[in-house]
């Protein structure tokens, strides 16, 4: 028997763990944003591959909006918008603790979070940009 648990994943940007205030549902997608290879066919129908060698992904993470982790993020923007050299540059690594995925690289934030207010507390979606990123999709340890 094999168990998930999203506690048990390190999420860490610029040194800030991200792992407090977490919204419900899905709080962290991380999309590749080129494929890894594309093909063409040429008019015999003889395929032929190009690998990409474009390692980028788009990150979506989404907290509570009363997460202190958004006064960080916001720290972090504000310092990158007003550098000259990309002071919000920073490390960005996911590894489960409970298994073998692990996703590496160096990110930005590309953009603050729409701000929605609502009856309720709602979700801050935070968007981010890796360059240069490594992954492995692994599975879990048995419980």
């Amino acid at each position: 028997m094999k168990t998930y648990d999203p506690k048990k994943y390190d999420i860490v940007f610029a040194g800030v763990r991200l792992n407090e205030g977490l919204a419900d549902g899905t709080f962290l997608k991380i999309t590749p944003m080129s494929p890894r290879y594309t093909s063409k066919v040429g008019v015999d129908g003889e395929v032929v591959r190009s690998r990409k060698h474009d390692t980028r992904r788009s990150v979506e993470f989404t907290l509570m909006q009363t997460s202190a982790i958004n006064d960080r993020l916001s720290q972090i923007f504000k310092s990158d918008l007003a550098s000259l050299n990309g002071e919000g540059v920073g490390a960005f690594l996911v590894q489960d603790r409970n298994g073998t995925t692990i996703l590496e690289g160096t990110a930005w934030i590309t953009q603050d979070p729409d701000l929605e207010l609502a009856a309720e507390a709602g979700p801050r979606v935070w968007k981010l940009e890796i360059a240069e990123s490594s992954a492995t999709h692994g599975g879990n340890s048995p419980s």
